[in-house]
């Protein structure tokens, strides 16, 4: 893999360094933590040294799960007649997998709930369209969010990364490798 320098710019103030072991499991996010060693936890915003070409999915610190936690119904809507676990569309491209139950009257929304997921991704004041087949323009907005451990869906793609780079941003979890023969011996983390 060559030489790492360990005496100047970003990486001399990170140490220790340790290698990426281990593979990807099914964790909502595998991660890697420099100081035990274990899959699963969280990498605590760590530069990222990458010894081969590829691509790598992480992320940043500061992403939290954000599920929902309250909302607020803003549209009516018509149309509607199913009332439990509806799946919705959020403003929010990053936001996933909130459903909702409803109660209505003659097709109009009277209540708005969470269903059996709250999702992730969200953020408070995130417009929420909510899905049922003949059911039209019902929407909520998202008045406030848990926070978590985020999944894989929130994270960044760095793509035809080259051999010996340092990833230009401090990362909290690892979700992928991907590409070039890139694999978890091929990283080391830097605190």
């Amino acid at each position: 893999m060559g030489q790492f320098p360990t005496n100047d710019g970003i990486i001399g103030r990170t140490m220790p360094l340790t290698g990426l072991v281990g593979t990807p499991n099914a964790l909502p996010a595998w991660v890697f933590q420099n100081q035990t060693g274990v899959l699963g936890t969280n990498l605590n915003g760590s530069v990222l040294y990458v010894g081969v070409s590829g691509a790598i999915s992480v992320i940043l610190p500061g992403t939290n799960l954000a599920s929902v936690s309250t909302l607020s119904l803003l549209n009516k809507g018509t149309g509607y007649s199913a009332i439990a676990n509806l799946p919705t569309i959020c403003s929010n491209n990053s936001a996933q997998d909130l459903t909702v139950d409803i109660t209505e009257t003659g097709g109009v929304i009277d209540t708005v709930v969470i269903g059996n997921a709250a999702g992730s991704g969200y953020n408070v004041g995130d417009i929420i369209t909510i899905v049922q087949a003949g059911g039209a323009n019902g929407t909520a907005t998202i008045t406030a969010v848990n926070d978590g451990v985020p999944v894989s869906a929130q994270a960044i793609e760095f793509k035809g990364i080259p051999a010996g780079s340092i990833l230009p941003v401090a990362v909290d979890y690892v979700t992928a490798i991907a590409a070039g023969g890139l694999v978890e011996a091929d990283i080391i983390v830097g605190r």
